[in-house]
């Protein structure tokens, strides 16, 4: 696994904070705050959707 397989990165939004992880093709997202993940992720997950519906629309 080379250095390109491999990317990290840590966003603090109001009182939590989110680290993105990256190995290959799978992201993993990590939350400070349990509560404010649920709902986080919930909104990201509903955008996804979303985009993918859109996607599959065109």
């Amino acid at each position: 696994m080379s250095n390109d397989d491999v990317e990290a990165r840590h966003f603090d939004i109001g009182t939590t904070s989110i680290r993105l992880v990256r190995v290959g093709n799978v992201i993993q997202i990590l939350f400070s705050s349990s509560l404010e993940a649920k709902f986080l992720y919930r909104e990201l997950a509903e955008k996804y959707k979303r985009a993918e519906d859109k996607l599959k629309g065109a």
